[in-house]
């Protein structure tokens, strides 16, 4: 039997031959798929009689010994799961794949199907048997790696150092992208990619897998000594954590794969669509958040007087940020008392979000409801909530445990909590916080990271139908959970803690990869930066904070006349772009390191575009090559004006030119001086 599938530009043919195996046929551009073929196999000395390759949920048993779709055994008998070849059931829009050991009672589906040209892969099992199966793995999506895979991108990073990646060999032997700690981590979350020796930005083959999950992940490929090779995701259980038991269900979190034929940005094209199919449409506000003009030295007084001034730049959101609630002074106490210091706060919120309202501005509150601090009434009266439970001495992060969010009480207690926040003050958005990894990440010694992220998704899903309206953001200690499985429940990511604008130009483009720019918070900051101590002309720091969901940390009193003239002028193009930059492609013009750096954001019409520019360092050389453009069409003219953020007139004419022009042969736009930059606006003539 033979299945097909087809998205907007791909397609995916399955077949089931002889051996009983589902063999993938083809997976590549619709006009390409009359070259698709099955994988042929010669039969070498010492092999088995009938060559076996990876296929489909493939199996142990049969000469086959690469990664199986299933490692789990019968909790009882200690019996070994071994699935039958899958049968085909397949329409139109979706092909599925079921199969099952008889014997034991439980079957496996895996359903395949395309949301534009993403491919979605998703997995269940169910136990018909009378024993429980003990599952220490279980794939999401396991594919053949394709032949022209040669080298895989991979990420790295720590706390505000996100956004480091690496290209390296894919030969003979096994590479894993491992999420351990309880959530994605800074390490680039869930993703995997494949590449084509010769991929770059804009051309070669990609095939990247991302896992919709924020727990414990596993991303792995493997080519084997005969030449074959598999790409796999799947959430990450523990010894003993997933049993599953007779009668029940165990749903997998979806994979997703992207297939280019146009380098990386082609599979960041698909993964900005599907992220956007994920959350939702929203205006994006420009923000300002009070944690690094103030820390946790925040009051009523002061905070109102931060949010007249803020209005006065153009500000639309005021987020009031940790040191809000009882008896935070500090990160060593209260998490867990979500209720408004007394001290601080002595009317409650309502003055000083009366004060936001009548400057023109919404009102948004950090929170951090995963956490619990030893030192807060919280953990005083219920000290069994938390995970590793009842251990004793357990190691805290930044000062705080981790609530069990698999228990119902705590997940009442937190909904309550929030929601009534939400219920008494008009709060338009939450920054939600997740401030460290799980550990242990057990209840009475039984491993339960899983079941810790299905309750923060069924958490987030409950305060969502109550409050569909408020939009949140994730944030876990900067970039620690960027990942598709969360977007479902959140607008907004934010990218780092790292506000450094030189450092963000790396962070950004690198989550850019699979996360379209308005879903990345970019702030500016004050300079000198308060992480790294750069100063930054602000210029520069508001040109790299432009291509993404634009906000502000810096104290708006610190501000001299010329930076705040900038900021201003800033904001206000900011508000007026900012709509169709939020369905427009973000385009990565050069390579990954490049100086300048230089991006294009098209609008999805491709009536108009900004170009941005910014020259890192002194350049090696006073001749400067020319800039040339991509993504734009060649029969297009183009009229291109620069945006001065200083002096007078703020719009400059550059020209007008012809798109094949722009791409094949460029410009001269390189700002020249480190720390520089320039923004070009093209308008499509005819």
């Amino acid at each position: 039997m033979k299945a097909r599938l087809d998205g907007e530009t791909l397609s995916l043919i399955v077949e089931q031959g002889e051996d009983g195996c589902v063999h993938l046929v083809w997976f590549g551009p619709k006009e390409l798929e009359h070259m698709a073929s099955a994988p042929a196999f010669q039969r070498l000395p010492a092999s088995p009689d009938v060559p076996v390759g990876p296929v489909l949920m493939p199996e142990h048993g049969n000469g086959f010994h690469g990664i199986p779709q299933i490692e789990a055994h019968c909790v009882s008998s200690n019996r070994r799961i071994q699935l039958a070849s899958p049968d085909i059931q397949a329409d139109s829009d979706l092909i599925c794949l079921v199969s099952a050991d008889k014997s034991a009672g439980l079957s496996v589906q895996c359903e395949i199907r395309f949301e534009g040209d993403a491919l979605i892969v998703e997995t269940n099992a169910v136990n018909g048997g009378s024993e429980p199966v003990c599952i220490a793995r279980l794939a999401s999506a396991l594919l053949p790696a394709p032949d022209w895979a040669k080298e895989l991108l991979t990420h790295a990073g720590a706390w505000g150092r996100e956004g480091h990646v690496a290209r390296r060999a894919f030969e003979t032997g096994r590479i894993e992208q491992l999420g351990r700690g309880g959530r994605p981590g800074f390490d680039g979350g869930p993703t995997l990619t494949l590449l084509d020796s010769r991929t770059s930005e804009h051309s070669g083959k990609a095939l990247t897998a991302h896992l919709a999950w924020s727990g414990p992940f596993r991303l792995a490929v493997e080519r084997a000594v005969d030449g074959t090779g598999q790409i796999l995701a799947e959430q990450l259980f523990a010894p003993g954590e997933c049993i599953l038991e007779p009668g029940k269900r165990l749903n997998l979190p979806p994979a997703i794969l992207a297939l280019s034929h146009s380098g990386l940005q082609g599979f960041s094209d698909i993964f900005h669509q599907e992220f956007r199919r994920r959350s939702r449409s929203i205006k994006r506000r420009v923000h300002f958040n009070t944690w690094e003009a103030r820390y946790f030295e925040v009051n009523e007084a002061d905070c109102i007087e931060l949010a007249q001034q803020a209005a006065e730049l153009g500000i639309e959101r005021f987020v009031l940020d940790d040191g809000w609630f009882k008896g935070r002074n500090d990160d060593t106490t209260s998490l867990g008392d979500w209720v408004v210091d007394e001290e601080k706060f002595p009317n409650g919120l309502g003055p000083l979000i009366d004060a936001v309202d009548a400057a023109g501005m919404d009102f948004g509150l950090w929170v951090e409801p995963e956490m619990v601090s030893p030192n807060s009434d919280l953990y005083r009266a219920h000290p069994d909530w938390v995970l590793g439970y009842p251990e004793a001495d357990l190691p805290t992060g930044r000062n705080q445990l981790v609530l069990d969010l698999a228990l119902p009480e705590v997940q009442n207690f937190l909904f309550s909590s929030i929601s009534g926040l939400l219920d008494r003050w008009p709060i338009a958005y939450l920054k939600w916080d997740c401030n460290r990894d799980l550990y242990p990440a057990t209840r009475d010694g039984v491993a339960r990271a899983g079941l810790q992220t299905d309750g923060l998704y069924a958490l987030l899903d409950r305060l969502r139908d109550a409050h569909p309206d408020v939009e949140i953001e994730s944030c876990a200690s900067g970039g620690g959970r960027i990942d598709a499985g969360i977007a479902r429940f959140t607008q907004r990511f934010w990218t780092s803690d790292a506000t450094d604008a030189i450092d963000r130009i790396r962070i950004q483009r690198a989550a850019s990869l699979i996360v379209p720019p308005e879903m990345l918070g970019a702030h500016i900051s004050p300079s000198p930066n308060p992480m790294t101590g750069r100063q930054v002309p602000m210029t520069f720091r508001v040109l790299t904070a432009f291509f993404g969901h634009l906000g502000l940390e810096a104290d708006p009193a610190k501000l001299g006349g010329q930076d705040r003239a900038v900021l201003m002028r800033a904001i206000d193009l900011y508000k007026r772009h900012r709509d169709w930059m939020s369905e427009g492609r973000l385009v990565r013009v050069g390579e990954a390191g490049d100086d300048p750096d230089v991006k294009i954001l098209v609008s999805e019409m491709g009536d108009q575009a900004l170009l941005r520019i910014l020259r890192l360092n002194t350049p090696e050389r006073p001749l400067q090559p020319r800039t040339l453009l991509a993504r734009l069409e060649s029969a297009a003219q183009y009229e291109l004006n620069e945006i001065a953020f200083e002096g007078e007139p703020d719009l400059w004419p550059v020209g007008q030119f012809s798109g094949a022009g722009l791409m094949a042969e460029g410009l001269s736009l390189d700002p020249g001086k480190a720390l520089t930059g320039r923004l070009i606006h093209l308008k499509r003539i005819t």
